[in-house]
């Protein structure tokens, strides 16, 4: 069973960095709702940065929002269940990556007044250097980030990152934003229900794209836009455009029964759900939204595991080693990060210029030399001498060994 923290009544002996992790994970953070019912999708990993980003902003010369996160930051707030967290993050910065990146995070955002639907690309540059992440976002969105007076939702940073859903993170803002914007009206609600067409909801999801058909996009231009007109338009389009979950069934299983899942057991909204039919055909989904109070839930301290530290040992050996190379090195450790890191505090200190560095940690690990402090060493003649005990085995030997492997 894995030791968990219990942060509710606090801890004396908690760590200074675990502290910290609380406290930026107990903050808030607002988001217009202009962004929020905006239609087009990103990553759940892109949201979440998104997230964190927006507590360590500021506007830059250019008038765009530029978001910087230490890579020990994220580390520690996210949960990386599949490779490491920097490699997740270092592809998704990578415009040549095949598949989704954030480049492809786009919007769609309706202007009531011109009638016209706009997409816009939310992030302009992403770059993860020296372990840390910098997102500059475009300079259209400012004014929807920053200096939010009114026609916002408040969001808690630790139930975002807490889902693991896309569609999950998509309906927490959507729902939280509608819940707050009601009870604001009616001061007082007992249910907030919530009413959608299938096609509009796939649309909201991003589980339906336009795929740039203009029909499509003047009809999602009108006040009231005919969704079984889109919905019939999408079909016909057939493999040109993103159409997943096309039936209910497959709908209901994959997507609505997993966001009901992850966000009653995990954030302050209760939901629950029903099909709209006409007929026997399901032409939507009514949604009934509440709110219950977490404050006297006990919060755990997330289980440690490799990916934890694969992106500790890349944060202090990133300029050395390539992640591939650390996960090798770790399985030389059997997964013991002390002697990584003694190994490598080792191979920096080495007084010889190390040709092979991937041979020299494994073997220092192996044979565990970091036990010996070396000493300096001579030159004499051009010969050199060693002034230190190193199992008794000479230089030229070990490093003819180093080579060999």
């Amino acid at each position: 069973m894995s030791e968990t923290k219990n942060v509710v009544g606090g801890n004396a002996a908690m760590k200074a960095e675990d502290r910290n992790e609380l406290i930026v994970r107990s903050k808030d953070y607002k988001k217009s709702n202009e962004l929020i019912n905006a239609m087009g999708i990103g990553t759940a990993l892109s949201q979440k940065l998104f997230a964190v980003g927006m507590l360590n902003m500021h506007i830059d010369e250019t008038n765009n929002v530029v978001a910087t996160i230490r890579g020990s930051q994220l580390r520690k707030l996210f949960n990386s269940t599949s490779g490491s967290l920097y490699q997740h993050i270092e592809e998704l910065c990578d415009q040549q990556m095949k598949g989704s990146t954030i480049f492809q995070w786009q919007l769609l955002f309706k202007d009531k007044e011109k009638g016209k639907i706009e997409a816009h690309q939310v992030v302009t540059d992403a770059y993860f250097k020296d372990g840390t992440l910098t997102l500059r976002y475009n300079n259209f969105l400012t004014d929807k980030i920053t200096n939010l007076k009114k026609g916002y939702t408040t969001l808690s940073l630790s139930e975002t990152l807490s889902l693991k859903s896309i569609y999950s993170l998509r309906m927490y803002e959507i729902f939280k934003s509608a819940y707050d914007y009601q009870k604001a009206i009616k001061k007082t609600i007992v249910c907030c229900v919530i009413e959608y067409s299938l096609v509009e909801l796939k649309l909201e999801l991003g589980i339906i794209t336009t795929g740039g058909n203009k029909e499509i996009k003047a009809e999602l231009e009108k006040e009231y836009p005919d969704y079984e007109r889109i919905g019939t338009l999408v079909d016909a389009m057939g493999k040109k455009v993103d159409n997943r979950y096309k039936e209910y069934k497959v709908f209901n299983r994959c997507v609505l029964s997993k966001v009901k899942e992850e966000l009653n057991g995990k954030t302050c909204i209760e939901m629950d759900y029903e099909s709209i039919k006409s007929g026997k055909r399901v032409v939507g989904v009514r949604f009934f939204i509440n709110r219950r109070d977490l404050s006297d839930e006990t919060v755990t301290a997330e289980e440690f595991n490799e990916d934890d530290i694969l992106d500790d040992l890349y944060e202090i050996m990133h300029e050395n080693f390539k992640l591939s190379e650390l996960k090798e090195i770790l399985r030389t450790a059997d997964y013991n990060s002390d002697k990584v890191k003694k190994s490598y505090e080792y191979m920096r200190n080495y007084n010889i210029e190390i040709e092979n560095s991937m041979a020299f940690m494994k073997e220092c690990i192996k044979k565990e030399y970091y036990l010996h402090p070396q000493k300096s060493f001579e030159r004499k003649n051009g010969t050199l001498l060693q002034n230190f005990m190193q199992r008794e085995q000479d230089f030229s030997e070990l490093e003819e060994k180093l080579l060999d492997n």
